[in-house]
């Protein structure tokens, strides 16, 4: 975020209407308060208006991931990077 509170977005990039969205995986979720955060949506619930896949984690990226942290975590690992 810069000093005047500014968030960074991709002009290509849209929310996705909640009718679309699958229920059980991971996904992005937008509220009516206009705030995001990951979840999984489970059909029923009208306090989400939006929703967008997660982003996959390439290769270059994914080899900084701290192996420690990887084993640790192992039992999730899997949801927080796309697998």
């Amino acid at each position: 975020m810069t000093t005047n509170q500014e968030a960074i977005t991709d002009p290509g990039l849209f929310w996705r209407g909640i009718d679309t969205c699958p229920t059980g995986p991971r996904i992005l979720l937008l509220n009516k308060a206009g705030i995001a955060s990951t979840g999984c949506w489970d059909g029923n619930d009208d306090w989400w208006v939006g929703w967008c896949p997660l982003p996959k984690i390439p290769p270059h990226i994914r080899e900084l991931v701290e192996p420690t942290y990887k084993e640790a975590h192992a039992s999730n690992i899997g949801n927080l990077i796309g697998d």
